[in-house]
């Protein structure tokens, strides 16, 4: 076999128990009703956090890296939603790898956050902002 094949830069049967883990924990799904939704796709070359932010702007989000999490802040501005306007709500996903190590992009369309991991690519392995394409 081809060596580069065979690599892998973390575990995929850990990150697989753990997304595992994530869907059926019942507090995920208790945020998600009182936040805003967010789902999780592993591809290839990618893990993709992909939050439904209805009622909020481009401009009151944020994402930030911390170590081995993603911080996503919203500021809902439908006084409607279980969150009034004027009090931003916040979603931390902890990853079983350290996202400040990998490449991360972001953007937002029509109300929905997509936040790229690119598992192949090293970042610059610091706590930081992520810039929002638009």
């Amino acid at each position: 076999m081809n060596k580069k094949e065979d690599f892998h830069p973390f575990n995929l049967s850990e990150l697989e128990k753990w997304m595992e883990d994530y869907y059926l924990d019942p507090l995920s799904s208790y945020l998600d009703q009182i936040t805003f939704r967010i789902d999780l796709y592993d591809t290839e070359a990618q893990i993709i956090v992909e939050a439904l932010l209805t009622g909020c702007a481009s401009k009151d989000v944020t994402v930030s890296l911390k170590e081995d999490s993603v911080i996503i802040k919203a500021a809902k501005i439908d006084d409607t939603e279980a969150i009034r306007r004027g009090h931003p709500c916040m979603r931390k996903v902890k990853l079983p790898f350290s996202v400040v190590n990998k490449m991360v992009r972001a953007e937002f369309a029509n109300e929905i956050l997509e936040i790229f991991i690119n598992k192949n690519e090293a970042g610059p392995g610091c706590n930081r902002e992520i810039i929002i394409d638009l």
